[in-house]
């Protein structure tokens, strides 16, 4: 009788292989690499959450034994842990999808607050470190024929280093959330997926992510270290806010005689330009304030878009 090993260990050796048989720096290993977490996904959405958590342990130990320590740590920290959290979190509240949005958050804020811990008993900081480490040799990367880096370049690096850890884990939280919407579709499209889709119209962000959102916006304007720390907090606390935005509009577009078109507009805006996503976390910003839906009362019923 299956008992769900089968699909744990194969979801464990196809994890490590997309995320480390692939030859490293290649485009195609990058692609395999960003779907590292999709088998966890597939089999803890299938089998339940303590297969999903086995299936990311059984990937890491395998890792840590046949590549090296720090490569099985950073799998276990970047792709099991995270997919472990948010697998449990689906099955322990199917029904509030605002949970899940708040666990994705906290998982991608926990590695830069963690850094600042570690690296702050140093000289500068986690600042101090990402700047030493980077900012030399991408400086250095790009020069004009006399052999001088324009100041345009000089200025952008600084700006990217400054948000370096902010950039990386609001990437790192849509591929997982990418990963995870993907494996729900392919489950529920041959009748596989132990729980219903979440809802993204119904994600209904609690008051308290304001006030989260505030702080971290105060702490961006304090100097030093702080300042640097809560500067790549901000889009982080504002990924709750976004996804607010993204429910409202789900929410509102189903009252609309088109729904699918106008959101695969909204889609394709996101994909191609990027900066509605501030417009959607601002308008989130708001509902979670005044509560629209609440004062609107309840949206027609229409199919799940």
């Amino acid at each position: 009788m299956n008992s769900g090993w089968l699909p744990v260990g194969a979801a464990a050796a196809t994890s490590a292989l997309l995320l480390f048989g692939a030859p490293a720096g290649s485009p195609g290993g990058m692609l395999l690499a960003v779907l590292a977490t999709l088998p966890l996904f597939l089999v803890g959405l299938s089998w339940g959450a303590f297969h999903g958590a086995a299936s990311g342990a059984a990937a890491t130990f395998a890792i840590l034994l046949s590549i090296s320590t720090t490569a099985g740590l950073y799998y276990g920290i970047v792709n099991a842990l995270p997919a472990a959290l948010l697998i449990w979190q689906a099955e322990r509240s199917p029904d509030r999808p605002d949970r899940l949005v708040i666990m994705l958050t906290a998982c991608a804020a926990a590695p830069i607050l963690a850094a600042a811990l570690y690296f702050g008993m140093q000289e500068g900081g986690l600042q101090g470190v990402i700047r030493g480490e980077l900012e030399p040799a991408l400086i250095d990367s790009v020069v004009d024929p006399a052999g001088n880096t324009p100041p345009q370049w000089r200025e952008f690096v600084e700006a990217v280093v400054g948000l370096l850890p902010a950039m990386a884990a609001m990437s790192w939280a849509m591929l997982i959330a990418i990963n995870g919407a993907l494996a729900q579709g392919v489950l529920r499209r041959f009748g596989k997926n132990r729980l219903p889709s979440p809802d993204i119209a119904s994600i209904r962000l609690p008051r308290v992510m304001v006030t989260v959102f505030a702080v971290t916006l105060l702490l961006a304007f304090l100097p030093g270290g702080i300042g640097f720390l809560g500067s790549n907090l901000v889009p982080v606390a504002a990924l709750p806010l976004f996804f607010g935005g993204l429910s409202l509009m789900h929410w509102s577009l189903r009252r609309s005689g088109s729904p699918g078109l106008w959101l695969g507009m909204l889609y394709v805006l996101l994909l191609v330009f990027g900066w509605p996503a501030v417009i959607l976390a601002l308008i989130g910003l708001l509902d979670a304030i005044f509560d629209f839906r609440g004062r609107a009362g309840p949206p027609p019923a229409a199919p799940m878009v």
